[in-house]
């Protein structure tokens, strides 16, 4: 009996609105029937008319369009109509429910999925498949993208159809081999089969999801998927070497039988020497990420509509057979757990004392320190994040000092060469006999005892104790009489000082004592007691330097420049002088100087000077009316030379004739030579560098 198809995304049972092909078990709306391929079974007892001339011409041209397109089986002459996949047995299955037929999976393989442990989603709610249902043209496009994607997974599931090693052969191949080399070849070909849907997975996270949020989104996909293109190609090298030893094995003169005699050979060069570490150090970054990469993922899903909307866009598509992004994430992080039991079941069916024997004992012992190295890395990466997190809760002014002097502040905490080994909430003893609650952190080369207040972390204060215990000659001691308590004794040559520390149980305390001690036979014996500068000190002391030397160059360059400048406009001044005929320049010389000794009497040099000037302007705003300027030779008047905008100078009085007193314009001649001078009373100066020469010697 053929399977119901719901009608083109109505969400409606056919039931008896729906016409039922006898010849072809085929159940479809009546209203779809026109969109059906010719019968076959009725063309052999009634012919028909062709269809296309029993609809309209719009119809048939949209209809030949959709079927130029190559479908994903390479196939151009069915036509798939929305909401239902034709099958070659002519039996129809709903597309969203036939996501196996879809992509070239057969129910046999979809339950070694599940056999295998593939975690498969949950289909969307009936309510919202009409909105997620894929036209023709889209399907087509699809199949277009993912076309080459898909005839990779095909080539590499090629001959791993079968369940079994003994389901692949022929059946009286498999009869001729004893159970024990039956069960070994089962487990071998089981290693092979998964690792074959390993890749399918990781080609999968490559070719759709991390395509995808590439081209369409641009988002980082190694905050997703760390390292994935390295893990496709170290298990796609694994995976030929494993397809190209079952094709030595063939026997003669069949396609079908093998029996693979060695494998361990195998398994020992992809988990030793520059395999091994390319194994231990992708998989330990994975692995670590792999929490970030889920929360990641989570607060993208959650707050980015498009985000949301692309991945179950393509968590749709055939190919990816509804596995969605966590589910890949899981998937490799627990393949590597594998290989042990895997190996092992080998084992056990192989002939002990065999080279055999030997060659897979070795590969099972690499196997295993690769899973322990993974777990290290994993485990160094998450408190590395632990203690990034309690730095960041902590006060920013928070310092202590330790037992040398040395300033500990928290970025130090932070330093390469510092690493959380342990971490926990103790209780530090005072002398008083008061037990204080503490957060302990065990670090690489000294233990620091925080304490929380506010949700902020600072570090603890009891007897003032510095919260730095370095561990150069650290001496772990237990407590008399008491189970639970435990004493730290820092032997250092600055002096002793010992801390009471205790905790919740003898058991806690023991591990703590054991970390403790462990931490300090690492602690190399050469290294002195004093914790030296931190380096990020250092460099930001080494940039500070530099910038201040650039500063003072570039200060000294200003102080060139100011320096050339006024030495130029004294000689403008010395020119328009000359031009005047104002010969009684006296001698030249600069008032300031850069000199060291002499820079710090500029400012009473300059207050003198103004005051003298001062004084001249008052003594010229106070001559009669009578007094002229004249030239010695010719007699004529003349002015003195004018200096606009500057202060108190020549000019002054006649430009503040309301401050100064008032005195009558005179007019500029030009002289022949003669030497410009004042009438004056006896006693008084025509010029006031004499003065600027008293002022400058009384400053001297």
């Amino acid at each position: 009996d053929a399977l119901p198809i719901w009608a083109g995304g109505t969400g409606r049972s056919l039931e008896a609105s729906g016409r039922d092909g006898k010849d072809c078990a085929v159940n479809v709306h009546k209203n779809c029937r026109t969109l059906l391929t010719e019968c076959p079974g009725r063309n052999k007892k009634h012919p028909v008319t062709s269809p296309s001339s029993q609809r309209p011409p719009s119809a048939f041209l949209r209809e030949s369009q959709r079927s130029a397109h190559p479908s994903s089986d390479g196939n151009t002459g069915a036509v798939r109509s929305l909401g239902m996949t034709i099958l070659p047995g002519g039996a129809s299955q709903p597309a969203l429910s036939s996501t196996s037929s879809v992509s070239g999976l057969t129910l046999a393989e979809m339950e070694q999925e599940v056999e295998n442990g593939v975690p498969r989603s949950k289909p969307w709610p009936e309510d919202s498949l009409g909105a997620r249902e894929p036209s023709v043209e889209s399907l087509v496009v699809e199949d277009m993208v993912f076309a080459p994607l898909k005839r990779e997974l095909e080539a590499d599931g090629q001959d791993m159809e079968a369940e079994s090693w003994s389901l692949a052969v022929e059946s009286a191949y498999a009869k001729t081999q004893s159970k024990e080399t039956t069960k070994r070849q089962d487990v071998i070909y089981e290693l092979m089969q998964t690792e074959m849907h390993h890749i399918r997975t990781l080609k999968i996270m490559v070719g759709v999801y991390s395509r995808g949020l590439r081209e369409e989104l641009q988002v980082d996909v190694d905050r997703i998927f760390p390292c994935l293109d390295d893990l496709l190609k170290i298990h796609s090298e694994f995976f030929s070497q494993l397809r190209e030893r079952r094709r030595d094995s063939l026997e003669d003169g069949s396609d079908r039988n093998y029996l693979i005699r060695r494998i361990g050979d195998l398994l020992v060069q992809q988990f030793s020497g520059e395999r091994g570490e390319r194994m231990r150090d992708k998989y330990g970054t994975f692995c670590s990420r792999h929490n970030e990469a889920t929360n990641y993922y989570k607060e993208q899903f959650q707050s980015n509509k498009k985000f949301q909307s692309l991945i179950k866009k393509l968590s749709n598509c055939p190919v990816v057979r509804r596995l969605g992004v966590q589910e890949c994430v899981l998937l490799v992080t627990q393949r590597i757990t594998k290989y042990p039991v895997l190996v092992e079941r080998i084992i056990l069916n192989t002939t002990a004392g065999s080279e055999e024997h030997t060659e897979l004992t070795l590969a099972l012992c690499r196997i295993k320190e690769t899973l322990a190295c993974v777990d290290t890395m994993v485990n160094e990466y998450e408190k590395s994040q632990r203690l990034k997190e309690i730095v960041r809760r902590m006060e920013i002014k928070s310092v202590t000092k330790l037992k040398n002097g040395t300033i500990f502040r928290r970025h130090d905490m932070l330093r390469g060469k510092l690493r959380l080994l342990h971490e926990g909430v103790v209780c530090w003893k005072a002398a008083s006999g008061r037990l204080k609650d503490i957060l302990a952190l065990v670090l690489s080369d000294v233990i620091v005892l925080l304490q929380e207040k506010d949700q902020k972390y600072s570090f603890a204060t009891v007897d003032q104790k510095p919260a730095g215990i370095s561990l150069y000659k650290l001496i772990v001691r237990k407590v008399a009489n008491e189970e639970k308590g435990m004493f730290l004794i820092s032997a250092s040559d600055e002096g002793p000082e010992m801390y009471e520390i205790h905790t919740n149980s003898k058991e806690e305390r023991n591990t703590w004592m054991a970390i403790i001690r462990e931490a300090v036979d690492r602690y190399p014996l050469e290294e002195v007691a004093a914790l030296s500068e931190p380096e990020e000190e250092r460099r930001q002391t080494e940039f500070r330097a530099a910038k201040s030397k650039e500063f003072q160059e570039r200060l000294n360059a200003k102080d060139e420049q100011i320096k050339t400048s006024l030495n130029e406009k004294l000689e403008i001044y010395s020119e328009m002088a000359e031009l005047n005929g104002y010969q009684d320049l006296g001698r030249s010389r600069l008032l300031l100087r850069a000199d060291a000794l002499e820079c710090q009497q500029g400012e009473p040099i300059l207050s003198a000077a103004v005051k003298e000037i001062e004084t001249l302007q008052t003594l010229v705003a106070s001559l009669p009316e009578g007094v002229s300027w004249r030239a010695e030779d010719s007699g004529c008047s003349t002015g003195l030379p004018r200096r606009a905008e500057t202060f108190g100078g020549y000019d002054s009085s006649s430009a503040n004739p309301k401050k100064n007193g008032s005195i009558k314009k005179k007019t500029n001649i030009p002289l022949s030579g003669g030497e410009l001078k004042l009438r004056e009373k006896p006693g008084s100066r025509a010029s006031s560098e004499p003065q600027l020469q008293e002022a400058w010697s009384e400053s001297e």
